[in-house]
Parts: C-alpha cells; sequence; structure tokens
C-alpha cells in the first residue's frame, strides 16, 4: 500500500475476490459487522468482491449509494440536515479583510518594471479573484506560487 492523501490510501484491486484485516493497536482485526471469511489458517479475514462492474464509475456509485450502512457509516448520509433554530442564518460568511486586496491594476513603484505586478500576500495565493464588470468584460485572476516565482493567471470572458 502506498499512502496517498494523509490516511486515505488509494489501492486499485483487479477484478476477484480479496480478503482484508485492520492492524489497530499492534494486533490484526477484521470488522465482524462486514462480511467474513475463513483464511484457512483457523484466522477470519474481511472480503470484498471487486466485479468488472465496478469499473463503471456511475453504476459503481448507484451501486454505493443503495447498499446497506454499516454501523461505522450510521453517523453519515447524503441528506443535507435542517438548519438548527438556534444558528442564525444571514446569508454568506464575511470574507476575511486580507483576500479583500487585488493585486490587478495596483500602482506599482517606480523602481518595478511596469509589467509586473506587486509580490502577493501569502494568503492571496489559490484564490479566485473576479473583477467588477467593465464594457461588458469579465476578470477572474488566480496567482499561483512556484518557490519564488508568483504566476497570475487572467481569464477575460465576454457577457
Amino acid at each position: 500500500m502506498v499512502k496517498s492523501h494523509g490516511d486515505v490510501t488509494i489501492i486499485d484491486l483487479p477484478e476477484g475476490e480479496h480478503q482484508y484485516k485492520f492492524y489497530v493497536d499492534g494486533e490484526w482485526r477484521h470488522d465482524p459487522s462486514l462480511k467474513v471469511v475463513d483464511n484457512g489458517m483457523g484466522s477470519k479475514n474481511n472480503c470484498v468482491s471487486v466485479k468488472q462492474s465496478d469499473f463503471e464509475v456511475f453504476q459503481a456509485l448507484a451501486k454505493d449509494s443503495e447498499g446497506g450502512i454499516s454501523n461505522a457509516q450510521a453517523d453519515y448520509g447524503q441528506e443535507i440536515p435542517t438548519n438548527k433554530p438556534w444558528e442564525k442564518v444571514s446569508g454568506p460568511p464575511i470574507l476575511p479583510p486580507h483576500l479583500l486586496q487585488v493585486i490587478l491594476n495596483k500602482d506599482t513603484p517606480l523602481s518595478c518594471e511596469p509589467t509586473l505586478l506587486p509580490e502577493p500576500n501569502h494568503v492571496m495565493l489559490n484564490h479566485l479573484y473576479a473583477l467588477s464588470i467593465k464594457d461588458s468584460v469579465m476578470v477572474l485572476s488566480a496567482t499561483h506560487r512556484y518557490r519564488k516565482k508568483y504566476v497570475t493567471t487572467l481569464l477575460y470572458k465576454p457577457i
């Protein structure tokens, strides 16, 4: 297994039956609420079946949504909870003030080349900015950093 993102591991399994266990607190354990098989050595393993139809993404998602819920998944679901009566809902959250600083159309110091944008604040990176619509054109921008270089991508969209 190869660690992919944090505590999540993605494994590409071929078609067939696959047995597995969990390593918890120094011991190998199986989940008794899931399908259990005897591994032939006096121990039990959980089993998962991978079929050719599982490789079709939309069919697999439909199959997952119609499957039963195990004890571990009982608190999760596909339904959006209703608002709590004690929560005040007054619209979208307020934008943090440091994200209001747009580096486009800012004056550059005379010592800099006029085609260069000023160096962005680190909290301004990887956010999508939309400038006000002028002359029926909307401008979107995003700034990314690679080592000590910054790249700002602009998208001009006629409306």
